[in-house]
């Protein structure tokens, strides 16, 4: 089976010179070469190193912090000496009942493994082998996961108390790893008509979730409650995000016949104890929280799209405004599974000093379908750099790297392959970390705005969070859950 043909000669930046690109154009007609590595069911096309192969680096200034082990990783990547990528991992399902929906909830990937919720289990496969490490079944379905990851490979999950017709109550905390629970609590919320489900995040050393009537935090080493908040008649809790800081979002109201105002709070992590809070403005109808730290705000004003990214200070208070100019950039957050989850936001990344973010897909010369990325100064809200994705490519944020922004290119033609790309803020160039193609089976994990993208240990990871079920001849046909890719090490 084959991911279709061959890639086409790849240039890698709109900005060079016309006398240069045509001359790297055809360095790579005589360099590029396709090989196929079948794994699994289906094979990988191997996309010959670009001519700037073997340099490690990305040019990233900012060195790897030192972080202790239940800090929430940032990882500072390192580019791979080669630039041909490869499938390293995959997990697939062939239990999903055909014309069903099943949700499978949150991907995580560590140095070794590659981990997926699948309804109610946790599925992780070996990097590099491709071999269960292991499965942890749980007694209902996942209702709420956080993206984070401890520096040592932790993570939380909420799950359902049993099977069917359960309560999102459950509060666990896992090693990625070695898949052992480490600590499992219940987390005081009642379902009602009303009630909002609960959210996990994670902090240094803290674990927190919210509820609606209330929220709390958990001792990471110890699963012990450090604090509980309740909610009020005027105000209930929203939902968390967390990373460097604790950040809550409030949903507050005067009266039950009027809408209700977003509030963002900032949490003492280890007591629950209130910084600071921001009132957005009235008439916004959706606030999610981007950023913990710098605090990025993205807004709707109504309850439609994004339209406004608002950046805060240390202390809470209004820096700047970025406005998406009625669609020309996209910023999706949605909850997915979760309606609760405030921190579910796609396609964008924050930096220090710039939020990065993609152009609404255009139509450019002679038909090709094209976007760009664009940087915004959080002090003033203003354009800072952008990046073309160039003809017939889409081009997406993924995360910060230290001081880079690593970024997923797709080609829109089904002739110029996918990339990892590490783009320089400062100087506006660009670097590959590598070149793969995806097999049409397990393209729709690529569509970034319905998947997880990570990037990790220099390797990039697709995770679906919903798969439907078809058959061949009555046959159920697998189903691709996630897929990593990586380059030489």
């Amino acid at each position: 089976m084959s991911f279709g043909p061959p890639p086409s000669p790849f240039t890698q930046s709109q900005r060079v010179a016309e006398e240069r690109r045509s001359r790297r154009v055809r360095v790579w007609a005589c360099a590029v070469l396709a090989l196929v590595a079948v794994v699994g069911a289906g094979g990988w096309f191997l996309i010959a190193g670009s001519p700037d192969s073997g340099d490690t680096g990305v040019g990233n200034k900012a060195a790897a912090v030192q972080q202790a082990p239940d800090d929430i990783r940032e990882t500072v990547e390192k580019r791979p000496r080669g630039t041909a990528g490869h499938l390293v991992a995959s997990i697939q399902d062939r239990g999903v009942k055909p014309d069903r929906d099943q949700e499978t909830p949150g991907t995580w990937a560590t140095d070794s493994v590659l981990v997926k919720g699948n309804d109610d289990a946790l599925e992780a496969v070996d990097i590099g082998s491709g071999d269960e490490a292991w499965r942890q079944n749980l007694a209902g379905p996942i209702c709420a996961w956080t993206k984070h990851v401890t520096v040592d490979g932790r993570t939380a999950v909420v799950f359902k108390d049993k099977k069917d017709d359960g309560t999102c109550n459950q509060l666990a905390f896992f090693d990625l790893n070695s898949g052992k629970k480490l600590w499992q609590v219940a987390i005081p919320w009642k379902e009602s008509t009303f009630g909002t489900p609960p959210n996990v995040t994670m902090t240094r050393g803290v674990v927190s979730s919210a509820w609606g009537d209330g929220s709390s935090g958990y001792d990471m080493k110890s699963g012990k409650r450090l604090w509980e908040r309740k909610g009020t008649a005027k105000c209930r809790a929203g939902g968390f995000a967390g990373g460097k800081a604790l950040l809550l979002r409030l949903d507050c109201k005067t009266s039950i016949y009027e809408p209700s105002r977003k509030v963002v709070a900032k949490i003492d992590p280890r007591t629950g104890e209130e910084k600071w809070r921001y009132a957005v403005a009235k008439g916004v109808g959706l606030a999610f929280i981007v950023s913990s730290e710098p605090p990025v705000l993205a807004v709707a004003a109504g309850e439609d799209s994004i339209s406004d990214l608002i950046s805060l200070d240390k202390r809470g208070n209004y820096r700047a405004t970025v406005r998406l100019d009625g669609g020309h950039y996209e910023v999706d957050c949605d909850s997915g599974v979760v309606y609760s989850a405030v921190d579910d936001c796609s396609d964008i990344a924050v930096g220090m000093d710039q939020v990065f973010i993609n152009s609404s897909e255009e139509l450019g010369g002679s038909s090709h379908h094209t976007n760009r990325i664009v940087s915004f100064d959080l002090g003033t809200g203003k354009p800072v750099v952008k990046f073309e994705a160039g003809p017939d490519q889409l081009i997406y944020p993924v995360r910060m790297s230290g001081d880079q922004l690593l970024a997923f290119r797709t080609g829109t033609d089904n002739y110029a392959p996918f990339s990892l790309m590490s783009l320089d803020p400062r100087t506006g160039k660009e670097k590959a970390f590598f070149y793969f193609t995806v097999l049409n089976e397990a393209k729709s994990l690529t569509y970034t705005k319905f998947s997880d993208v990570i990037v990790e240990n220099g390797r990039i990871f697709f995770g679906s969070n919903m798969a439907r079920g078809e058959s061949i001849k009555g046959k159920p046909v697998p189903q691709w859950l996630a897929f990593g890719v990586g380059g030489a090490a």
